[in-house]
């Protein structure tokens, strides 16, 4: 399987160089850099790699400035050693993505709508995803890139919250991967994909 998605993410970055400059890293994210206008710093868009039209449909003609670093992930694509599936994406692809390339911002794609600010903590566990305080241990799994790569995945993430923003969106619960990038001090929030172009338009509006 892991072959298999390797080989769809190469025949992905060809088509994606052919626009812009894009990358796939060591964990198979595929990479895309976007400039915009000048001005800004750099934003860092996670998005699970099955969004990828969606994404990239909704940056299509987007008006911003600085740059855009867009970060499709496989992680929830990939398989485990223990053969369970993940239940969606993995903390060290993003943790590695935020510490090579220290984005001043990160913007997470989430199955939501409006803004992401804050997440209550929570860990998946073999009865299924419970409240960090709840029993029992959260699931420790080895996961296996598409790279080749296999790396362990404690399945428990920390509360976090952002401060809200001056924008008519709601703002809500939002991915847990916010806890990376707020336990690295990068401002961090969600962008619900119901009307992800707006949701964009609106934040990026501010930077």
């Amino acid at each position: 399987m892991a072959s298999e998605l390797l080989e769809r993410l190469s025949q992905d970055l060809e088509l994606l160089s052919e626009h812009v400059r894009a990358a796939l890293d060591e964990f198979g994210t595929l990479l895309a850099y976007l400039e915009g206008r000048r001005g800004g710093g750099t934003v860092l868009l996670h998005a699970p790699y099955t969004e990828a039209i969606p994404v990239l449909q909704a940056l299509n003609g987007l008006t911003f400035r600085g740059r855009i670093l867009l970060a499709l992930d496989p992680s929830p694509l990939s398989p485990t050693l223990e053969e369970r599936p993940l239940t969606g994406p993995t903390r060290s692809p993003l943790e590695h993505l935020l510490e090579v390339h220290r984005p001043q911002r990160l913007l997470l794609a989430f199955p939501g709508e409006g803004l992401g600010v804050r997440f209550p903590g929570g860990k998946e566990t073999q009865e299924g995803w419970r409240p960090l305080s709840a029993e029992g241990e959260p699931l420790t799994l080895h996961v296996q890139a598409p790279t080749g790569l296999t790396y362990k995945e404690i399945r428990a993430y920390e509360a976090w919250e952002s401060p809200p923003l001056p924008l008519s969106l709601p703002q809500g619960e939002g991915p847990y991967l916010g806890t990376v990038g707020r336990a690295l001090g990068i401002p961090t929030y969600g962008v619900g994909m119901l009307d992800l172009r707006a949701n964009l338009e609106a934040v990026l509006g501010l930077w």
